[in-house]
């Protein structure tokens, strides 16, 4: 780790610490964050590889002038990937939703509705939740212009009320495999259960009564599946808000380091990312109970 304190990660433009979770790219060796690697899972200067161009403890463009007045070391393209001055002196590091905010001020200026929006999801501020904007959307850590429009919608009053629903397509029509996906395994289990109940009750109607009321038996199977659906697309937001507030909450309590470090922020990045893995447990979850109702539904 000696090698690499103080470097500069070539995609944050960060210096790492002693604490920093550290990558190397295994063709020229320039360090990154993990996090930062995990962005696009490649290095961030493959374009060089080419050259044959290795890391010897510096980046290609990186230049160090000394500030005559302070004797301190300035890096000048470090203030240029921020947008305001605590940002530039390294205050918050890389955050997820850089990208697309840089994205939104590529396509529709600097001065674009969304602006506002993303210096929101900067507020370190702890709310009456016990989190702040700034953790949620950290540990959120794709789609963060979808969840944190709807994080900021459930965490403001209107009229003294807090809101619940906000609208997802994918909680409701990909459940439970969504939940197991967005590391909801309590939630995706509560989730598969429902689902695969009117297939348990169908398997265990004896086949003389389940072929006289085969109708009704569909209508059941199809009505309470909607049903669950509706609801998570409706609710599943608000469920996995409150399932990020605890989630982050339990990380802050266990994390022994500064909680407004870049690495606090990075870390917990990582541990709320989503996973193929989980949504690949759904699906095979999924897979097998439907496989036990036929089972049970033959034995019958």
């Amino acid at each position: 780790m000696t090698r690499f304190e103080n470097k500069l990660c070539p995609v944050c433009r960060t210096r790492f610490n002693e604490k920093a979770e550290i990558v190397c790219c295994p063709v020229c060796g320039v360090p990154h964050h993990r996090a930062c690697y995990s962005i696009n899972n490649r290095c961030a200067l493959e374009e060089l590889h080419a050259s044959g161009w290795s890391w010897k403890g510096k980046l290609p463009d990186e230049e160090r002038i000394e500030n005559a007045a302070t004797g301190e070391a300035v890096f000048e393209n470090t203030a240029a990937r921020f947008e305001d001055k605590d940002s530039a002196e390294g205050s918050h590091g890389y955050m997820p939703f850089e990208e697309e905010q840089r994205m939104f001020e590529e396509q529709l200026g600097a001065n674009n509705p969304f602006s506002e929006l993303f210096r929101d999801f900067k507020n370190k501020e702890i709310g009456e939740d016990g989190v702040s904007m700034h953790e949620l959307v950290a540990y959120s850590a794709t789609s963060i212009y979808h969840y944190g429009r709807a994080f900021n919608m459930f965490r403001t009053r209107v009229n003294g009320k807090k809101r619940r629903i906000s609208f997802n397509f994918c909680s409701g029509l990909l459940a439970p495999v969504f939940q197991f996906y967005r590391r909801m395994n309590f939630f995706g289990i509560a989730a598969l259960i429902v689902l695969l109940i009117p297939s348990f009750v169908i398997a265990l109607t004896p086949e003389q009564t389940l072929q006289s009321n085969i109708d009704s038996f569909v209508y059941f199977i199809q009505f309470s599946r909607v049903i669950l659906m509706s609801l998570l697309c409706l609710f599943g937001d608000y469920i996995y808000y409150r399932h990020c507030v605890k989630s982050i909450i339990r990380f802050r309590s266990r994390y022994d380091g500064d909680t407004k470090s870049d690495d606090y922020y990075l870390s917990l990045y990582e541990c709320g990312k989503p996973t193929f893995a989980g949504g690949l447990v759904g699906i095979l979850a999924v897979s097998f109970g439907l496989v036990c109702c036929k089972m049970i539904s033959g034995m019958i």
